[in-house]
Parts: C-alpha cells; structure tokens; sequence
C-alpha cells in the first residue's frame, strides 16, 4: 500500500471516532433547539428549567459512548431571561450519573467564566467546533480527558454543546486506527503534542519541535483529520 494511499485509509479511521461524537452532540443541540422553539411557539420563554431539562438526553448519550465521561450544554449569554450564565452537565459518578455543579458567579475569585474558554469562544466566535486534550479538567474532579464541542444556532447563537471522554478508554481506540499499515504512524495536535502513536518512537504527551510536514524530519505523509480538530496523522518509514 502506498503512503498516501495508508494516510488516507488512517484519516478516516481517526475522523471516524471524532464523528461518532460529535454526531451526539448534534443529538443534543438538536434537542435544545427544539425545546427552543416549542416553548417560544406557545408564548413562554426558553429558560434555566428548559436547560436542566435535558438530563434524559445528556444521560442517554452518555450511556451510549463508552468512552464519554459527561455530556452538557452552556447557555449563551442573554439567552436565559433568569440568568446570564447558566449550564447543565451530567458525568458519570461511583453509582450512577452526578450533576457537576460550577461556580459561574462573576464577582468570585473562582468563578468558571466559561464565556472565556477558547472552546466556547470557537463557536460563539467563529461557528467552529473544537477539540481539546488531552488535559487534567480540574473543575471537572480531576478528570484526564479528551473534550469536544460544538456550537447550537438557530438563528442565533444558543451556546455550545459539549462531551468529555476518558483518556484511558478514548487513547486505545485512536492507537487501533493507527495500526495495521507499513509505516510508523504518529497522531498530532495543533500545538504539536502527540496523541497517539503506533510506535515507542514518539513519546504520547511530548511535543514535537515542528508541525509535521510531507519531506521534512523524515516524514513520507501528513494529512489533516479535519472537524475543526486542528489534528494531523503523519507517517514515516519504519524504523
């Protein structure tokens, strides 16, 4: 098998699990903005109980991913007359599904202003979904996790949808898309962190001095995964 012809056959592998997430997500905007109009179609407003109403949905995707640790939503600002900040996560607990609970005050000192988060701001922003990880989620109970979200329109920016997946279950099944072709195969994030790799060559969280490139350090191929993931799988001769 070529090069190219192994890259492409990698990509799709690795986008493939990205999208089975993000198709969840788009369950869940689906859902809000469908409670959205129901409401506003009766004459009410789309409110702080609208939002903490999607647990079934949230639990349900959740229970549906293996390697998701929570699905949520976060309110745009303005959209809730109650409040400006508002959100609704669901994660997995010891004994069932736990509600994460954030301070959103913005006069703390530990206020979680998610409205400054780069992965909200992609898609208020920009319209972009996002992928983040993996990372130490410190609000999040010290998870290590892998987070991707989307933003939900319709019309207008409602806020953005998002799921967390556990490091120790998401990382083998991108190291299985990585297998099975005649190269060393290496997975990369936008800041040139590894992700995964086929191979003891390249050390999973170590950062690469140069974004790979086709015919530079020794690599044959490199394509983007896409999804706005901001991901690359390069390959090079076996060592």
């Amino acid at each position: 098998m070529m090069a190219t012809e192994e890259l492409d056959m990698l990509l799709e592998r690795v986008k493939a699990l990205l999208t089975e997430v993000f198709d969840r997500l788009e369950t869940v905007a689906g859902e809000v903005v469908a409670r959205r109009r129901a409401v506003l179609a009766e004459g009410g407003s789309f409110g702080v109980r609208e939002v903490d109403a999607l647990k079934p949905i949230l639990v349900e995707q959740i229970d549906a991913q293996p390697a998701a640790d929570g699905f949520g939503f976060f309110a745009a600002a303005g959209l809730l007359p109650e409040r400006d900040r508002h959100f609704t996560w669901w994660q997995r607990g010891g004994t069932g599904f736990v509600q994460l609970r954030l301070n959103l005050d913005p006069s703390s000192v530990d206020v979680y202003d998610y409205f400054e988060m780069e992965w909200f701001a992609a898609g208020r922003d920009r319209s972009h979904r996002s992928v983040f990880g993996p990372y130490v989620d410190y609000f999040g109970a010290d998870r290590y996790v892998f987070t991707l979200t989307a933003p939900v329109f319709d019309e207008t920016f409602l806020g953005v949808v998002g799921a967390d997946l556990r490091v120790n279950e998401f990382e083998p099944r991108l190291l299985a898309a990585l297998r099975g072709g005649a190269h060393d195969a290496v997975l990369v994030g936008p800041e040139r962190r590894v992700i995964a790799a086929n191979t003891s060559r390249w050390v999973i969280g170590s950062r690469l001095p140069r974004t790979p490139r086709a015919g530079e350090e020794g690599f044959t191929a490199v394509g983007e995964v896409g999804l706005d993931s901001g991901w690359v799988v390069a390959l090079a001769p076996r060592e």
